[in-house]
């Protein structure tokens, strides 16, 4: 077995594996620009769907695919897509079959280095399967007009074992972002700051909210095979230990469909004041979120990311407390996706709303309702557009609602617009941000097993990036099995850390929350590696907390691990092994 796992080190940037690639020109599209969603105060539509018959079925993909064998025996592939007219695209592939072996990587061109590397064992956890089809779609990041996908399957692993089709891609049809589209030729002969519309202030162009400004984000996501935009806010919870929610408008994400599709821009506002340079610290997160629950009267829902934000990001404070009529209030958001621009005014009154999601449309009571679940807000400087809903209302620099729509016409004074309130919606969301109330399901995180081929025991890791690692780098070591229990990532009360070793002689790990086996292991055993506290698990059982047993393996010198009571009745009757009993205890569901 090569060096452990553990010892990840930055990797070096990948560039293309196979010596071929497919190519898969797509036809102009015909169609106006007028047939996008209106861009009014709320979401903003960037991205078409377009059908492609030629890869509309597993039969007709596996046709196209021209597998190439590397020297380390693995099988790669790649095909690329071309789109002389778009701004980039967005691929969505629908999986009939998908082994969790797997590696993706995507490309901006042949000749670049890659974008973005995600393993089927990562989709699979990610991706909701159609209840009548059991298929998942996973919709690719965008990384520009002629992405190129590269699948690797390890040697042992079929080529059939992977089924997949495309019949739909988005392309992105408007820019994005004209901050994006600029060259640096124009750049240094404008004089004056263009604006997604000649009300809006650029957000570094004050001082009042330039923390906050570090947790707002620009969301890029598919509906329908359509791409659209928004605006989030990153937040922190009452127990402050940085689980990456975010707060958004529900007309944007209510689904774990969308949220899968989730790529989110960071730090994206000016270099300075009234400059056309994107800041040079902008990031962007390509690994989606989880969708965690919706507040349809309030039109709100809390996400949780997939990856954690970049250094640097603010977890923004909130506040559920009903606010005072006349409260002067600040908005951070990204019309037109463009840079973050800053909208201020006072809370006008309450009003009830009605979001037709279908029709994308919004209806207000025109008399103040106090039951209503909405904010009217009165702006004085600054406007919204498309692109600005999901962006949060501060107040005193805390979150307290987010962007359904409203007014966006030029000039905005005087505009009005509606927010859903967060102190009604907070029930929906309290098992995650609920103050008085600790809930403790972030804890439960699984931990993943893989089958050691050399050895015959098993490895286990509770990194999502550490088994990605393994799963691209060690597919000839390890097989991965999937998840074996759950446990913590960090300590908490009642809570008992377990700490893994790796023996070099035998390529295997040793797991133990026992401080006299690790005095022991330090003792006779120097030459094991410790490789850190793996996991946290209960100090004692409990509802939905299961015992692990343990056992060693005389030869080859590997201990074996299972949560099963028939494992250690078996074990025990081995004489070749030495039955250990009880190792730790974990939790059985997340």
């Amino acid at each position: 077995m090569p060096a452990s796992p553990s010892a990840l080190s930055a990797k070096q940037a990948l560039t293309l594996a196979a010596s071929s690639v497919v190519p898969i020109a797509l036809a102009p599209w015909e169609s106006s620009k007028a047939a996008l969603a209106p861009d009014e105060g709320g979401l903003r539509q960037i991205g078409v769907a377009r059908a492609l018959e030629t890869m509309d079925s597993a039969d007709k993909v596996a046709q196209l695919l021209q597998w190439q064998t590397l020297p380390s025996g693995q099988q790669v592939t790649a095909l690329q897509w071309l789109a002389a007219d778009g701004y980039g695209l967005r691929l969505g592939l629908e999986f009939a079959v998908l082994p969790a072996m797997a590696v993706f990587r995507l490309y901006a061109s042949p000749e670049a280095s890659v974008s973005y590397e995600v393993t089927g064992a990562a989709l699979l956890e990610r991706l909701v399967a159609d209840p009548q089809t059991g298929q998942r779609t996973w919709w690719t990041p965008d990384v520009g007009p002629t992405p190129v996908l590269e699948i690797l399957l390890p040697a042992t692993t079929s080529t059939r074992s992977l089924q997949w089709a495309m019949p739909q891609l988005s392309q992105i049809v408007v820019p994005p972002s004209e901050a994006e589209t600029m060259k640096a030729a124009e750049v240094a002969v404008v004089s004056e700051k263009r604006l997604a519309n000649d009300c809006q202030q650029d957000v570094n162009c004050q001082s009042a909210l330039l923390d906050q400004r570090d947790a707002v984000i620009r969301m890029v996501y598919v509906s329908q095979a359509q791409t659209f935009q928004c605006t989030g806010t990153l937040i922190n919870n009452p127990r402050e230990d940085l689980v990456p929610y975010v707060l958004t408008a529900a007309h944007c994400v209510r689904d774990q469909a969308t949220a899968s599709t989730l790529q989110t821009s960071w730090f994206y506002y000016s270099q300075s004041c009234n400059s056309l340079q994107l800041f040079a610290g902008h990031a962007e997160r390509y690994s989606a979120a989880r969708w965690l629950a919706t507040s349809i009267g309030n039109d709100m829902s809390l996400l949780q990311l997939d990856e954690a934000p970049p250094a640097g990001a603010l977890f923004a404070g909130w506040d559920a407390s009903t606010q005072a009529l006349g409260v002067p209030v600040a908005g951070l958001h990204h019309p037109r996706g463009d840079l973050m621009m800053l909208s201020s005014g006072q809370l006008q009154d309450e009003a009830s709303c009605n979001v037709d999601y279908v029709g994308r449309s919004l209806n207000c009571a025109a008399q103040a309702q106090p039951d209503g679940g909405f904010y009217r807000v009165l702006w004085s400087q600054g406007g919204i557009q498309g692109g600005s809903s999901g962006s949060a209302l501060f107040v005193n620099g805390r979150v307290t609602g987010t962007l359904t729509g409203g007014d966006s016409f030029c000039p905005a004074k005087d505009g009005r617009v509606v927010y859903g309130r967060l102190d009604q919606a907070i029930a929906s969301f309290a098992a995650w941000l609920g103050v008085d109330k600790a809930m403790y399901s972030d804890l439960h995180m699984p931990v993943y097993r893989f089958q050691v081929l050399r050895s015959g025991g098993e490895f286990y890791t509770l990194s999502a990036q550490e088994r990605d690692y393994v799963i691209a780098s060690l597919a000839n070591d390890l097989v991965f099995d999937g998840i074996a229990f759950y446990a913590a990532p960090r300590a908490h009360d009642r809570l008992v850390p377990v700490h893994r070793y790796y023996n070099p002689d035998v390529g295997a790990h040793f797991y133990t929350i026992s401080d006299a086996e690790r005095q022991f292991v330090q003792t006779y055993n120097p030459s094991w590696s410790y490789e850190g506290i793996a996991w946290w698990s209960p100090a004692q059982p409990g509802d939905g907390v299961e015992p692990v047993y343990r056992a060693y393996q005389y030869v080859p010198g590997v201990h074996h691990y299972s949560v099963q009571t028939q494992a250690s009745d078996r074990w025990r009757a081995d004489a070749g092994l030495l039955y250990d009993g009880l190792a730790y205890y974990v939790w059985d569901a997340p």
